[in-house]
């Protein structure tokens, strides 16, 4: 059996969640989809994640009748202009869960956590972990506070 890597299921839970109507349970028929939009990107674009969103939107607002029920933000914690905070963080998450509050289902795509964290050429220090998995715990928490009862809200975390 082979192992399915942690982008591949990112993927698939936002196709999941954007083609809902269409989907329904069927992960055979989400895997399909979202090899089908993987195929329609160029080679650079397919190991991207934003291409892919950007694809999957066109997609589902041409297939579902009302393509406004389902809202994706993406939030980069990797930034080149400052060190990793956590303050940065909360201020996307905030920006983000704006941007999808009038969505029944949202989902929250966090990018680039790990490198913000410890970044290329790094050694994961205790402390380094530490502080990654406070980010997770706290992501959660803020998103889980922050959004609708009402709405169904995803965090994907990469």
């Amino acid at each position: 059996m082979s192992r399915t890597k942690p982008e591949d299921l990112s993927k698939l839970q936002v196709v999941c969640s954007l083609f809902s109507k269409t989907v329904g349970n069927d992960l055979f028929f989400a895997q399909q989809i979202k090899e089908s939009i993987e195929a329609s990107l160029s080679e650079e674009e397919s190991s991207l994640f934003q291409p892919f969103i950007f694809r999957a939107k066109e997609l589902v607002s041409k297939l579902e009748s009302n393509p406004a029920e389902t809202g994706i933000e993406l939030v980069e914690a990797d930034s080149e202009q400052a060190p990793f905070s956590m303050l940065d963080l909360r201020v996307n998450l905030l920006d983000a869960l704006k941007q999808i509050c009038r969505f029944d289902k949202g989902v929250v795509v966090l990018t680039g956590l790990k490198e913000a964290i410890c970044p290329r050429g790094r050694r994961w220090s205790k402390t380094r972990k530490i502080e990654y998995e406070e980010a997770i715990c706290y992501a959660r928490a803020f998103c889980q506070k922050r959004s609708r009862a009402s709405s169904k809200l995803s965090l994907v975390i990469l």
